[in-house]
């Protein structure tokens, strides 16, 4: 029986990790549509950095992951690793680490990528992407140079170098994340065999998408790799992956962090992964375990509910064994699903149904194979929900006469309307009360009736982002308003 382990990893383990980590990189939905309109499911993408190749799955029906397409190859030695996608869904971008270059691909209706461009890094191992919310700057972290990397995004999806890349002060910047407000740019560091603290870096994201810094370092666990925030803004974790703790900070006005209580919190082995539930009410931490003993320590994803003080509370029934070597995660953007992928060979890929205490039901088990070799961090992303467009038509009347109103031609990009929520403006609320309601004004007067609809996976007004992507894109427009005068 294979046994899930916490605890900090010996100095040679960690010696052993860091050299097998350079080793492999040297050098060597959008939904889908079934033509009648009906969402197929929700696309996701998974990255191998040593077959060195992109491929795509689409979770189905019953909520199982089937493989779309052939893979994407990537280029001979180019050892891709970090994907994420624009907050529009367009673009995807990809961080070859050996070649030391981005790249950017237009995602087609079918969810097929197309290389657009490649643009340098500057520096050495891209190990870590991160997007603005409004989707106009990119980040990477470059592990070797000690250095990180802006860029601004065309109009096209193309990226532009916004100046030179940035030294962050300490050395193996790791992990990135963007603050939901899109203010400032969080960087993590380190590894407990070298001199001086670990730490998390802030840097203000200026207009034209140039770093300053910003604030003091805060000290962390070593080190800090995967860092999500919750939608809210309010708090930040990092999976900190050779003290196999979860660090969490409260994030004040200022961007300051501040240790929440309890901080910091046990998890398994090698914790390297994060991701943070649409909700904002669990955290998800994939560990890769003992790679070089994976019958031994297979690693595992543990669950936690994020409390109203920012500590973390272990979910019952976790951690889970997801295959061996965990380490890409993400949730799709309704919050039902959990995708992991892993394996320092043949790639596995697990998923989950969460329940609503967070709890994981296996859907895959055993893991499936990813059809590459190697996925690595932040090696799963799942394309972002795009937002419904809300329509309103109103047939006027008089007062003390039922009004018509219908919203039915609402619609949404890439699934349903779910469901229509409703103001006629004279203090009434009518809440999941379909597309064509209907309302009496018992006065005449001059009123604003509005409708807000959310589409099925509950995406609405709200951008929903965690600090590398956007789950949700929703936006404004997904609430309509009409005035109507209600005459005598």
């Amino acid at each position: 029986m294979k046994v899930l382990h916490r605890g900090r990893l010996s100095v040679v383990m960690i010696a052993l990790m860091f050299a097998a980590e350079l080793v492999s990189t040297a050098p060597g939905s959008g939904t889908a549509d079934d033509g009648g309109g009906a969402v197929r499911g929700r696309l996701f993408y998974v990255t191998h950095a040593l077959s060195h190749d992109i491929a795509a799955f689409r979770l189905g029906q019953d909520s199982s992951p089937k493989r779309v397409g052939d893979l994407v190859t990537t280029g001979d030695g180019s050892g891709p690793a970090s994907i994420l996608f624009a907050p529009d869904g367009g673009t995807a971008y990809v961080a070859n680490r050996t070649v030391r270059e981005i790249a950017a691909y237009r995602v087609g209706p079918a969810g097929e990528l197309t290389l657009l461009a490649t643009e340098p890094t500057g520096g050495t191992t891209p190990f870590s992407l991160a997007i603005t919310p409004d989707g106009t700057s990119l980040f990477t972290a470059n592990l070797l140079s000690g250095t990180v990397t802006a860029f601004t995004i065309n109009a096209d999806g193309t990226l532009k170098r916004a100046g030179d890349p940035v030294p962050t002060g300490f050395p193996l910047p790791r992990g990135l994340g963007v603050s939901p407000d899109g203010r400032f740019l969080y960087v993590g560091h380190g590894m407990p065999t070298l001199p001086g603290p670990d730490a998390i870096v802030r840097f203000a994201i200026k207009q034209d998408g140039t770093l300053r810094r910003a604030g003091r370092p805060v000290p962390t666990s070593p080190s800090a790799a995967g860092m999500v925030f919750t939608p809210d803004g309010r708090y930040l974790y990092a999976a900190t992956q050779f003290e196999a703790k979860v660090d969490g900070f409260r994030v004040g006005k200022n961007g300051d962090l501040t240790p929440v209580p309890g901080s910091p919190f046990d998890t398994l082995t090698n914790a390297e992964g994060a991701a943070i539930a649409p909700d904002g009410r669990h955290l998800f931490i994939a560990s890769p375990g003992d790679q070089d003993n994976p019958d031994v320590d297979p690693g595992g994803v543990s669950v936690y509910a994020i409390n109203g003080d920012g500590s973390l509370t272990e979910v019952t029934g976790s951690p889970l064994i997801a295959g061996q070597g965990p380490v890409g995660i993400d949730t799709t953007p309704d919050g039902r699903r959990l995708l992991v992928a892993g394996s320092p060979g043949p790639g596995r890929l697990s998923t989950f149904s969460i329940g609503s205490d967070g709890r994981l039901d296996p859907i895959t088990n055993p893991a499936i194979p990813t059809g590459g070799t190697a996925p690595r961090f932040q090696s799963l992303a799942v394309l972002p929900n795009q937002g419904p467009l809300a329509a309103l038509t109103v047939q006027a009347r008089g007062a003390g006469q039922a009004i018509r109103f219908d919203a039915s031609i609402a619609s949404d990009p890439d699934g349903r309307i779910a469901r229509f929520d409703w103001d006629f403006g004279d203090g009434t609320i009518l809440r999941d009360g379909g597309p064509v309601p209907t309302h009496t004004y018992r006065r005449p007067g001059r009123f604003t009736a509005t409708v807000t609809v959310t589409d099925d996976e509950n995406c609405s007004t709200a951008l929903v982002f965690t600090g590398t992507t956007v789950h949700c894109n929703g936006s404004a427009r997904a609430r309509a308003s009409h005035t109507v005068i209600a005459r005598l």
